[in-house]
């Protein structure tokens, strides 16, 4: 148990540092250098104050300078990467596997977290993400056939839509995702992450207007349920196609 606790614990740094990514890209600020500072005064917090989930527990959420609300994103981004960090040891071991999965899983956290708040898929996490999972995946194994299929079957899907729809439906952002689905996962797993990014949206978009929270015509950050679909396709994606197949 000490091990997927260190890894939990990594984990939640991780997943501190890439708060930092989201949210001082989005300010086009360097997120390498420059200490922390409160979002709505300005003063740098003490490194004491910046102890992932803890800190934001002992100060009841709110900066001890000015008491202003801090952001719950921050404690659960932390907690969620750090989850997921100790579910993927378990899923693969000490093994290069786990470093792939890893990395794979900061980029796919920074996605979700950036397109949630900001409606955006930035080319920034894009291009180095697919370049990251081609390389990796050709490395461990995968051909290279099988990876640049998967990554024309989403992207592919999305640029379809996107040629039909005049950019209405879906944007340039969800296309260039959709090839960092498929060179992540390759094929078919690629086409299980699709179906269950469609699923979880569908199901998201129904709460919304049932709760009269949305129209027919809001936009949803759907690169949010892209991104978690390949977490779960990345864990759980060779159960499912088992699954499949033995219903058939």
């Amino acid at each position: 148990m000490l091990i997927p606790a260190f890894v939990f614990l990594v984990g939640i740094c991780v997943g501190s540092f890439l708060n930092v990514v989201a949210f001082r890209t989005h300010e086009k600020r360097s997120f390498v250098s420059g200490r922390s500072a409160c979002r709505a005064c300005g003063t740098a917090i003490a490194p004491y104050d910046l102890i992932p989930v803890i800190s934001y527990v002992m100060l009841g959420g709110r900066c001890r300078a000015c008491t202003a609300t801090i952001s719950p994103q921050y404690p659960l981004v932390e907690f969620a990467t750090g989850a997921l960090f100790a579910a993927f040891y378990v899923h693969d071991g000490l093994t290069a596997m786990l470093a792939r999965d890893l990395t794979f899983v900061a980029f796919l956290v920074v996605l979700f977290v950036y397109d949630a708040r900001y409606m955006q898929i930035l080319d920034r996490f894009t291009v180095p993400a697919a370049l990251i999972a081609l390389a990796a995946n050709v490395a461990l194994g995968m051909g290279v056939g099988n990876a640049l299929l998967g990554a024309l079957v989403c992207g592919g899907f999305f640029a379809a839509q996107y040629a039909v729809s005049r950019g209405r439906w879906v944007g340039g952002g969800d296309i260039r995702l959709g090839a960092v689905m498929g060179l992540m996962l390759g094929w078919p797993l690629s086409l299980v992450a699709l179906i269950v990014a469609y699923l979880v949206g569908a199901l998201y978009a129904f709460c919304l207007l049932a709760a009269g929270k949305a129209k027919m015509q809001t936009q949803i950050p759907f690169g949010t349920f892209l991104s978690f679909a390949t977490v779960v396709t990345m864990l759980f994606g060779t159960q499912i196609v088992a699954w499949y197949l033995g219903r058939m």
